[in-house]
């Protein structure tokens, strides 16, 4: 065998193990948001957003790298969560319209952009997490709440960050 050969073999074993590893972390979060407990499914009502989490975190990932992508997640939590709660609760879920919510997503993605500290994968989250928690306000109106929705997308966020701790745990020789 050549060391070309060697060097493409690697390759591929490394890909096929973050391949298992993300398949891992959305097994993780589809069973938790089917089979689990019915406290925990009625705190999980956006599983998309978890698996969306999992795969930005856990992918080509190592262990280091993943426990970096759960503090981004919480980071992104932390500038989401009180931002949506304020202005939920001034505006209030049942007076969002399409066009409150699209200005609305516009102000606070433009106030995650601009920070320089803020990492590439940090804004990442806190944009999916903006979006949903406004379009949910203009599906859900008052039956949204002005707590309960953000908290809804933090908890599915936090689901698919210990799912990708989880599935970084595993050790390598099992693939």
């Amino acid at each position: 065998m050549t060391a070309e050969e060697d060097r493409a073999r690697a390759v591929w074993r490394t890909r096929l193990g973050s391949a298992f590893r993300t398949a891992l972390a959305c097994a993780m979060v589809g069973c938790a948001t089917l089979y689990g407990p019915e406290p925990l499914r009625t705190q999980l009502p956006f599983p998309a957003f978890a698996y969306v989490t999992a795969i930005l975190i856990v992918s080509d990932a190592t262990v280091g790298d993943s426990v970096k992508g759960c503090w981004h997640a919480l980071l992104a939590t932390a500038q989401v969560l009180p931002a949506s709660v304020v202005s939920l609760r001034l505006i209030g879920p049942e007076h969002f319209s399409p066009a409150i919510a699209a200005v609305t997503v516009a102000a606070w993605a433009f106030m995650v952009a601009v920070p320089e500290w803020s990492h590439l994968m940090t804004k990442r989250i806190a944009f999916g997490q903006i979006v949903i928690v406004y379009v949910g306000a203009v599906v859900h109106g008052k039956e949204a709440g002005d707590v309960k929705l953000p908290i809804h997308v933090a908890a599915s966020t936090a689901l698919g960050a210990l799912a990708s701790i989880l599935a970084m745990l595993l050790p390598t020789s099992l693939w």
